[in-house]
């Protein structure tokens, strides 16, 4: 896959400070409809970036069909920034990105408005950073995101990059103190004087 002049570039070569989103994405769930291999497969294109070229590839079903949906929730929220992949087709993909979709199938696609929508040459390096819409893409807890093309998707890789937020799991402990004031005194004795019907 790697010769001299190839045309791939390392991860430190992409020009980018946002991280690599795949510590953050919830493997065993992920999930891809319409592929030849099983459902709890398709996490296996969403590789460490210096892993992207190795062998897996998922396509879909058959050669009569022309579409992969990913199903990718997230534990933690995140601003998504680009987006890569390895389009091991001849030929130009769409990829429709729907951000906090978690219950997404098919039958959304028409009528849901997507995120945002790329058109993505065949790509053999997936080095190539397509930027999303930082406003459509933030704190996002989970990705549909479909591709379609007019003969057979094969996909060999999927790249999120961007920053994640912590959520916060501790309990405040806080104590409030109130003062009462004379006006405070006045509502609390109109309150008492009310009747109800």
């Amino acid at each position: 896959m790697h010769s001299a002049g190839c045309g791939c570039k390392a991860e430190h070569e992409l020009g980018t400070s946002s991280i690599c989103l795949r510590g953050q994405i919830n493997l065993e769930a992920v999930r891809v409809l319409n592929s030849d291999s099983r459902p709890e497969e398709g996490r296996l294109v969403f590789k460490p970036y210096d892993n992207r070229l190795s062998e897996v590839v998922l396509r879909s079903d058959s050669l009569s069909d022309n579409e992969l949906l990913f199903i990718v929730p997230f534990s933690n929220p995140c601003d998504i920034a680009h987006f890569l992949i390895v389009n091991e087709g001849d030929e130009v993909i769409s990829v429709k990105l729907f951000a906090n979709r978690p219950q997404f199938d098919f039958s959304d696609i028409e009528v849901v408005t997507p995120s945002q929508e790329l058109q993505v040459a065949p790509d053999y390096h997936g080095s190539f950073l397509h930027k999303l819409s930082l406003l459509k893409f933030k704190d996002v807890l989970s990705l549909a995101i479909y591709i379609s093309g007019n003969s057979r998707v094969a996909i060999r890789y999927i790249g999120l990059r961007g920053r994640f937020h912590k959520l916060q799991s501790n309990v405040v402990d806080a104590k409030y103190e109130v003062i009462p004031t004379s006006s405070f005194q006045e509502s609390i004795s109109e309150v008492k004087h009310l009747k109800f019907v």
